[in-house]
This record gives C-alpha cells, structure tokens and sequence, in this order.
C-alpha cells in the first residue's frame, strides 16, 4: 500500500506568476462556481487547501487544484493560501478528488444547518 506523500504548505502571491493565465483572466471562469467560492470563502474563511506539485520539465510549481480559491483570495486581499505539495500526480488526483468531496459535503451541510454557529457554548 502506497501512502499519500502530501504537505501543507503556504502558497504565497509572488509566486502568482504560476498562475498568471488564471488570474489575467485568460481562461473561461464559471461564474456561478466563482459566485459560490467567494460567498463560502467570505462567509466561513478559506477552508480547504489547494493543491500544488513541482513539474521539473518547465521547473515551476504549478497550481493543480484550488484555481477559484486563489483567485478569490487574492481578490480579497490575502497574501497566498494553504495548498497540499506533493510530487506526483496520482496524489494530485487523489487530493483534487478529496478536496472535491469535502466542498460537496460543506454545501449539504450548509442546507441543513449553519454550521459556523456550534450547538453549544462549551464546542
């Protein structure tokens, strides 16, 4: 059994370069997911981290999972965001599919309850 080889890391804006493409606004944006990521990132913070990897042809990290959020934080004046490194592309997969389950999961949550608000004083 091959464990996930992943560290969280902090992904800082002077690396922004890595993702010039996504933040000059040269890709198609889904808006209502953009509209989305913004409402829950200023609701409930940054929540789920992105996920990088070091492609040693081009010798750059690139942003694999986590383009909306960058995007959206950096509109929203943080300095970078949390990301999972990692060094291959099977955990990029797997932490992309994680991390998309875990949105999925918030969303359901939030239809049923408000969940920044614990049901106890004493959580």
């Amino acid at each position: 059994m091959q464990l996930l080889t992943a560290k969280i890391i902090w992904f800082p804006d002077y690396l922004e370069s890595i993702t010039e493409d996504y933040l000059e606004n040269k890709i198609e944006w889904e808006k209502n997911h953009l509209n989305n990521v913004r409402q829950y990132m200023k609701e409930d913070g940054l929540l789920f981290p992105g996920v990088v990897m070091y492609n040693k042809h081009v010798k750059k990290m690139e942003l694999h999972c986590g383009h909306y959020r960058f995007k959206v934080a950096k509109e929203m004046g943080y300095d970078g965001i949390d990301v999972y490194e990692v060094n291959n592309y099977r955990d990029v997969l797997y932490l992309t599919k994680f991390t998309e389950n875990c949105y999925k999961q918030y969303l359901e949550l939030k239809k049923i309850k408000d969940i920044h608000e614990p049901e106890s004083k004493f959580i």
